[in-house]
């Protein structure tokens, strides 16, 4: 599928920058399903889990405090695929923003910027909202989205609005973001986001330089790739929510299949036209509901019982080759923290 493309593009343009600040690329992707030689392939389809924990580990093996926002600012904009001559193109700000909002998940699933207007004085307050899911997402991620988005606004109409302020966690230091960026930097609760000052009018007046033919192009092109995704991620969730209520581990791609009333080789062929397979989208259920548990401090004896292995050993085996410790291990280091190497697959001997 080519939506895969735009979302590959992205993933392999944000290892580039890793690698420009120093980070190995390959210790980064070990083990993390659709990479190889530290390149995520075009034809796979990256799970949100994964995503989270390259990024958990980028921040735990780099020395750099503002490591997300030196990837946001620079981030290259050939990686937004079809939706850089779409927001260039928007005949108007309040076009640009709406297809900000509606195609940004043709790049990222882990969230995405919620928008409000305000009044007195004419402001747009942009908040950053993540996905829910076992495992949340690291603050640098979360920071590289911020800054990159803060560099696009900047440009989208020089003139017609301006940043106003930077807002992040309240336990995020300010100071270094604010002399980095040289824009005023505040803490906000626990969100990320940032606000504009424009004139409300502003917001229906034409931009200068869009050209109409290349905008219902980009226009029509971001529709069917948002189409295909989102035909992909209906079966996912279908086959999730089957392996959910069917005995997790126990879950079989035959009853699968039947209940989504097709074969199980035409299944595995629709799946593998979305980036993924059974096996996979199983697998990615497993280690998010053995997060969860962990996070609640379940024994381990309980966590096998509750995924559905019928021998411990099976499930000791399983988990070292999602996180590369064993669960006692794991338990030991505190795997419900985001601070643990073991959650990321981290050997104890690297420099964390």
């Amino acid at each position: 599928m080519k939506y895969l493309c735009i979302a590959s593009t992205w993933i392999n343009a944000l290892l580039l920058e890793f690698d420009s600040c120093g980070l190995d690329t390959e210790q980064l992707t070990q083990g993390l399903p659709g990479f190889q030689e530290g390149q995520f392939s075009q034809s796979d389809r990256l799970d949100l889990l994964s995503a989270r924990i390259l990024w958990h580990r980028a921040a735990k093996l780099s020395n750099e405090p503002l490591l997300g926002a030196r990837i946001g600012i620079g981030n290259n904009y050939r990686s937004f695929g079809v939706l850089a001559p779409l927001i260039w193109h928007s005949d108007t700000l309040r076009v640009a923003l709406q297809n900000v909002a509606q195609y940004q998940t043709l790049i990222s699933e882990n969230g995405a910027f919620r928008y409000e207007l305000r009044e007195n004085p004419d402001r747009i307050i942009f908040t950053y909202e993540e996905t829910p899911l076992a495992l949340s997402s690291s603050p640098q991620q979360v920071l590289s989205v911020t800054i990159a988005s803060v560099r696009l606004f900047r440009m989208m109409s020089p003139g017609s609005m301006a940043i106003k302020n930077i807002f992040v966690p309240s336990d995020f230091s300010v100071s270094e973001l604010q002399k980095l960026m040289g824009i005023r930097v505040e803490t906000r609760g626990i969100h990320f986001g940032f606000e504009v000052t424009l004139d409300r009018d502003s917001l229906n007046q034409p931009i200068p330089g869009c050209d109409s033919t290349l905008y219902l192009m980009s226009l029509e092109y971001a529709n069917q790739l948002l189409a295909e995704k989102e035909a992909g991620s209906d079966l996912i969730q279908q086959v999730r929510r089957y392996v959910l209520s069917h005995g997790l581990a126990r879950a079989e791609i035959a009853g699968c299949a039947e209940s989504c009333g097709t074969y199980p080789r035409k299944l595995q062929r629709q799946l593998e036209g979305y980036g993924t397979s059974f096996r996979k989208i199983k697998e990615d259920v497993l280690k998010e509901r053995t997060i969860a548990a962990m996070h609640q401090s379940c024994e381990i004896k309980e966590i096998a019982d509750l995924l559905g292995y019928t021998e411990l050993s099976g499930f000791y085996r399983v988990f070292k080759s999602w996180f590369g410790v064993t669960p006692k291990k794991a338990m030991k280091q505190g795997i419900i923290s985001t601070g643990s190497p073991a959650l990321y697959g981290l050997s104890e001997e690297l420099p964390l």
